[in-house]
């Protein structure tokens, strides 16, 4: 009777130890993602630059007729057009960067003309004209565009501030930042990226110019106190900090009083990184290539550029990021491999995903459209949900969470 219960107790105290070092949890297969359908939006001919703000989708698009001017659109989420505005001053310009700021306000970035100064010169005489030939007027000659411009479009559609600076060579504005003190932007020339900001009272910092030609920048975010990050790649040393692949992605922070503080590098043995999109609470999307491999580069960081988590996903073309709901964060990319945690779907050459990813990394969501391809540009709103510009359409995924 004695060996009867110890024998009970035996065999009890082997299934505890079994249920504590093999929970009933461990043989369960995690739950995999289903795709779910992007709407198509709009279509997006000629739309070249477009955010989202708390109420609209604002879409730019460069027009060429006697002069270069800049159209801007806003409509609704329900698709519903709010204003139109045609950016005409006479002379040329051009818009190549958007962002919104926390009041509504849409600022583009981009290059001007000067003004066209009138002849004040009094003719003393008239032209012989026997023949009474009707003479067209000419259009004078396009200047260079060589002032860097700001424009600030307000919610109801109207210009309210234009700022400009001289510059020497001329540039093409990638990306602009906006904080509650200054605007931040970032430009490429055949000389090599800068840096060159503006404060509240439109007055604009000295450039500060990154490394060579050898460089590249892709996406700036400026923090309120005023420090910038910068991210992109780099071939060349820069502060001091070497190359080690072939081609190194770079996150560089700016000091207050415009001088580099800080480089960081991504980088891999014999392969070609770059850090291509960032958002503001530094959810950074890149590309990794080595050999015949390409992959996005996925990573959160903390704000002195250190990884908190990071994944990657066998992908070509651009890779974009964007916040979402709850901490929550959205890439668009390519796929050219199964993802880890999506259920398994056919593949098609070219078609665009968004995936979402909690704060920790994991992936809650997935969404694609057959015809969603090239992915230019992403925007968020908490409201709308999030826009994905495409070479094919804007795409919607979501509306307010």
């Amino acid at each position: 009777m004695i060996a009867h219960k110890n024998s009970h107790k035996y065999f009890l105290a082997l299934a505890l130890i079994a249920a504590l070092i093999f929970p009933a949890t461990a043989n369960a297969a995690p739950k995999l993602v289903t795709l779910k359908a992007a709407a198509k939006w709009a279509e997006s001919t000629d739309v070249e630059l477009f955010t989202v703000t708390a109420e609209s989708v604002i879409t730019v698009k460069n027009v060429l007729s006697n002069t270069s001017n800049i159209e801007i659109q806003a409509r609704d989420f329900a698709g519903a057009s709010i204003w139109s505005k045609t950016i005409d001053s006479g002379s040329d310009e051009v818009a190549t960067a958007i962002a919104a700021d926390s009041q509504g306000n849409i600022w583009l970035a981009g290059n001007s003309a000067a003004a066209i100064s009138a002849e004040t010169a009094t003719a003393t005489g008239s032209a012989l004209n026997p023949d009474n030939v009707a003479i067209e007027n000419v259009t004078p000659l396009r200047q260079d565009m060589r002032l860097l411009t700001l424009w600030k479009v307000s919610k109801a559609g109207e210009v309210t501030e234009t700022l400009a600076t001289l510059q020497n060579e001329i540039s093409i504005v990638e990306a602009i930042s906006i904080s509650p003190t200054g605007i931040s932007a970032i430009g490429s020339r055949e000389s090599g990226p800068f840096l060159i900001s503006t404060n509240i009272k439109g007055e604009f910092s000295k450039e500060l110019k990154i490394g060579t030609a050898k460089t590249k920048l892709n996406s700036v975010v400026r923090l309120g106190d005023g420090t910038i990050n910068l991210f992109g790649s780099s071939t060349e040393t820069l502060s001091g900090k070497r190359l080690v692949g072939r081609e190194d992605g770079v996150l560089i922070k700016v000091s207050k009083a415009g001088t580099i503080s800080s480089v960081v590098r991504s980088s891999a043995p014999r392969a070609l990184r770059s850090w291509t999109s960032a958002t503001s609470t530094l959810f950074l999307t890149g590309s990794v290539k080595s050999g015949t491999t390409s992959e996005s580069a996925i990573t959160k960081f903390t704000s002195s550029f250190a990884p908190t988590w990071t994944t990657r996903i066998a992908s070509t073309g651009a890779t974009l990021a964007a916040n979402g709901p709850n901490k929550s964060f959205y890439v668009a990319l390519e796929p050219t491999a199964a993802i880890k945690g999506l259920s398994p779907i056919k593949l098609i050459k070219g078609q665009t995903f968004v995936l979402q990813f909690d704060s920790k990394g994991l992936l809650v969501g997935a969404f694609s459209a057959a015809e969603m391809n090239a992915a230019k540009a992403i925007a968020y709103s908490a409201v709308g949900g999030l826009f994905l510009l495409t070479e094919t359409g804007i795409f919607r995924v979501g509306g307010a969470r």
